[in-house]
């Protein structure tokens, strides 16, 4: 029987061998702490966490101020690469993802991710 924390990685860890559009991922709490990383080399996690927890609680008001409802998704697409940010109520899933990926595919993937971590993000 696998541990919470063994589900976890092991989930982040089909994503990013089953897309190899994924660079890297991370669960974030709504604090902006680490609950699981498995980010590109060179990546400061805990200041990775941090910032899309910011711009998680940025976003979310700005969607409130002008009426645009709840947050869904957050899609951040940059010239070498961009990233995903799924927001739950506990926690949140971050993909960083290559410059050329195929995002609608890549939503998908996420989709089932976020379905199999249900537990952790809501």
């Amino acid at each position: 029987m696998s541990t919470r924390a063994e589900k976890i990685r092991s989930v982040i860890s089909e994503l990013i061998r089953g897309n190899p559009d994924v660079s890297g991922a991370a669960i974030i709490s709504t604090e902006g702490l680490v609950i699981e990383s498995s980010l590109p080399s060179g990546v400061d996690e805990e200041r990775a966490s941090a910032a899309f927890s910011a711009l998680q609680s940025i976003v979310e008001r700005v969607s409130d101020q002008v009426a645009l409802g709840k947050l869904n998704f957050l899609i951040l697409l940059t010239d070498k690469g961009g990233a995903i940010l799924y927001p739950g109520k506990k926690a949140s899933l971050i993909i960083l993802m290559s410059p050329k990926a195929k995002i609608g595919l890549l939503i998908i993937d996420v989709k089932d991710t976020v379905e199999k971590l249900k537990d952790v993000l809501d």
